[in-house]
């Protein structure tokens, strides 16, 4: 070099150094973008958990219009669907008091009548009936549903009431004929008969 003259170098003359390249004026230029994964919204921060599924609506069962009591109706057929202030009665006449109705299970146990009963593998309490005494069937078939039926007692009666059981509420003659209860219809039972809850066979007994 030749002194402090920069432009020179070794005798030579160095060329100026050519201008840096301005921004880029091409608006039309692609823009290149790192694409999401499937599923993935661009605006969220967040990744969508599949670990929830969807909650699927359960259907429930829906039970007609319960009695206010086990008060009949005088005049109302046997059988006829209950109504929204008392069940069916019987056209004849009947005894007007009961001596110790009773029902009596496989075990030997004996469940007084007096004040009706809510009977089931684990029965709860039903509201508009008149009865609130409860009896737990143990039954090891599991046929009998968790509050089967109702049983109760209005003039000088016992009367059977299906709430909606899986497997139904029938009642046994003497001479081994089977009648099925309609459900949520009260049905009057004859004196000492015996009545089957689901596959669970119990007897209803008074003196």
């Amino acid at each position: 070099m030749s002194g402090d003259n920069v432009d020179e170098r070794n005798g030579y003359q160095v060329p100026p150094r050519p201008p840096l390249p301005g921004p880029a004026t091409n608006s039309a230029a692609p823009v290149r973008k790192i694409g999401m994964p499937p599923g993935i919204e661009p605006a969220l921060d967040t990744v969508p958990s599949s670990d929830h599924g969807i909650p699927i609506p359960v259907a429930r069962p829906e039970f007609g219009v319960a009695p206010t009591s086990f008060t009949p109706v005088p005049g109302a057929a046997v059988g006829a669907p209950a109504s929204a202030h008392a069940p069916v009665t019987a056209p004849t006449p009947v005894a007007t008091t009961l001596r110790n109705p009773r029902l009596e299970l496989p075990d030997g146990s004996v469940l007084p009548l007096d004040q009706g009963l809510i009977v089931g593998r684990d029965p709860q309490h039903q509201d508009g009936y008149g009865v609130t005494e409860r009896a737990r069937l143990h039954d090891v078939e599991r046929s009998v549903s968790k509050t089967h039926a109702i049983l109760g007692i209005a003039e000088g009666r016992i009367w059977v009431l299906d709430l909606n059981s899986t497997n139904g509420t029938v009642l046994i003659a003497d001479d081994g004929s089977e009648t099925l209860c309609t459900p949520e219809v009260a049905t009057p039972l004859p004196a000492n008969t015996a009545v089957r809850f689901g596959e669970y066979r119990v007897q209803v007994t008074v003196d």
